[in-house]
C-alpha cells in the first residue's frame, strides 16, 4: 500500500509515517519545512519538499501510484488566525484544492483529513456529538470546516472518498521518548508546561481562570498521539474497504482541565515551577470535550494510551531528554 502524507515533517504527520511504516505500507511525505522537522521523517520514507499549491511537486508525489493521502498539511495556530484570517484560508483551504485536483487526475480516491475540534466552537452540549451545529470562534477553526465542506463537493463531482477525523488535543510522544513534538513556534499547554520544568523560561502562564469549569481554567479531551495515528489506521482501513465520506471526533469523552494538566506536569518532573495566571486567549472556547461514541462503534477505534499520566510522561521523556527538539540530531 502506498500513503501520501503532506505535512509528514510535523508533530503528527511524522509519527503517522512511522506507524504506516511499521504496518507495512510504503511512505511518501511531502513537507514545506515551514512548520516541519526534516529530522522527524523517518529515513524509511520518500521526501519530497514542496507546497501542495504546487502541481508539478504534486505529480511527482503522485509518479507512482498512491492508494490513499492522509492530509496534514495546514496552519495551525489559533492567536495567528485571528490576526491574520486570509493567511489561514489561503494555506488552509485554498492551496489544497490543487491536491484534490492531481488526487483526480491520477485516480486516487481516498483521503483522510486532519481536522479539529475548533469546528464546533463554544459548545452548547457536552460532550460534544459529531452532529453538534458547526460555530468557529476562530478562523483556524472555520478553514477546518469550510476544508470539510469543501471533500463532499468533491466526493459528488470527482468521486473523492474522505474521512475527516475531528482531534480534541493531540498530546504525549512516543511511549520510549525518540520522537515527538517540537513545533518552531510553541503554543500548546503541555510543552509549554514542561519547558518551565526544564527551566527555558522562568514561569508559565495560565490563559484564562474564569471559565464556567471546576477550577475556572479551560477544560480539554486529550488524546496521545499513539492512540491519534491509530484512528487514522482505522479510518484508512475503512476506506480501503469501501467505507463512505464521513466524520469522526478523535477524543477519550474525559475532560482535564489547564491546571489539572499542570499539576500532573509537576508530579511527574518533580519541579514545582512558577505559573502567572494571565487573560483568556483570543479565539479559546472554555470547554471542548467530545463523545467519540461514533468512531468506537463504527470502525472499531479502542485508545490506549491517552490516560494524562501516560500522555504527560511520554512528553517529558522526548522533551528532557531531546530539550533542543529536532536540532543537532544525527
Amino acid at each position: 500500500m502506498n500513503i501520501l502524507v503532506t505535512g509528514g515533517a510535523g508533530y503528527i504527520g511524522s509519527h503517522m509515517a512511522r506507524m504506516l511504516i511499521a504496518k507495512g505500507a510504503k511512505v511518501t511525505v511531502l513537507d514545506s519545512l515551514e512548520l516541519g522537522h526534516r529530522e522527524a521523517v523517518p529515513k524509511e520514507a520518500v521526501f519530497i519538499h514542496g507546497n501542495t499549491r504546487d502541481k508539478k511537486t504534486l505529480e511527482k508525489c503522485f509518479a507512482n501510484p498512491v492508494d490513499a493521502v492522509i492530509h496534514f498539511a495546514a496552519y495551525l495556530f489559533v492567536e495567528e488566525s485571528v490576526a491574520d484570517p486570509i493567511k489561514y484560508f489561503q494555506n488552509n483551504v485554498i492551496s489544497p484544492i490543487a491536491l484534490l485536483d492531481t488526487m483526480t487526475q491520477f485516480g486516487c480516491t481516498r483521503i483522510i483529513f486532519s481536522s479539529s475540534a475548533a469546528v464546533y466552537g463554544n459548545p452548547t452540549v457536552v460532550p460534544i456529538p459529531e452532529s453538534h451545529p458547526k460555530n468557529p470562534e476562530s478562523p483556524y477553526g472555520l478553514t477546518k470546516w469550510c476544508f470539510e465542506e469543501l471533500l463532499r463537493v468533491y466526493e459528488k463531482s470527482n468521486s473523492i472518498r474522505s474521512m475527516s477525523l475531528r482531534y480534541f488535543n493531540a498530546a504525549g510522544a512516543a511511549l520510549d521518548g525518540s520522537h515527538g513534538e517540537a513545533h518552531k513556534t510553541e503554543t500548546h499547554i503541555i510543552p509549554l508546561a514542561i519547558a518551565s520544568a526544564l527551566g527555558k523560561q522562568t514561569e508559565f502562564s495560565l490563559y484564562g481562570v474564569d471559565y464556567q469549569t471546576r477550577d475556572g481554567s479551560c477544560e480539554r479531551d486529550y488524546v496521545h498521539i499513539e492512540d491519534l495515528c491509530a484512528s487514522h489506521m482505522v479510518a484508512l482501513d475503512a476506506l480501503m474497504n469501501g467505507h463512505k465520506t464521513d466524520v469522526y471526533n478523535v477524543a477519550i469523552g474525559n475532560g482535564v482541565t489547564n491546571k489539572e494538566l499542570v499539576a500532573q506536569v509537576k508530579k511527574t518532573t518533580g519541579v514545582d515551577f512558577n505559573v502567572k495566571e494571565a487573560p483568556r486567549r483570543r479565539g479559546d472556547p472554555g470547554v471542548l470535550v467530545a463523545d467519540p461514541t461514533k468512531i468506537k462503534k463504527e470502525i472499531g477505534w479502542n485508545p490506549k494510551y491517552s490516560d494524562l499520566k501516560t500522555i504527560v510522561e511520554s512528553a517529558w521523556k522526548w522533551h528532557s531528554s531531546h530539550p533542543n527538539g529536532y536540532e543537532n540530531r544525527d
